[in-house]
């Protein structure tokens, strides 16, 4: 089995005991927020060695800010959104499921 297969089969089991598909996905050089897309049944379309995620939020590592203060903003600046985002499982450093 593939490490893409391995990580995507973790995920799932993950995200079906925790009952969330919020992730937050680490690389080198990114941090990114969204929620993982799984389909249902077999994916004939999916590609092995790329995840998925629907309403992604994208932050470059060096210039997160660190402000904890509910209002915080300084992050609006710097984070790019996107509808659909695809990851490749090979950049992927380490990954949370969020409840």
């Amino acid at each position: 089995m593939s490490m893409s297969k391995n990580l995507l089969k973790s995920m799932g089991k993950i995200i079906e005991e925790s009952g969330s598909n919020k992730i937050t996905i680490f690389t080198g050089h990114l941090k990114i927020d969204g929620h993982l897309f799984l389909p249902e049944g077999k994916c004939e379309e999916c590609h092995d060695d790329f995840i998925t995620l629907e309403n992604a939020l994208i932050c470059r590592l060096s210039d997160y800010c660190t402000c904890n203060e509910d209002s915080c903003e300084c992050n609006d600046y710097i984070c790019f959104k996107y509808d659909w985002l695809n990851i490749s499982i090979a950049n992927i450093v380490a990954f949370s499921i969020i409840k």
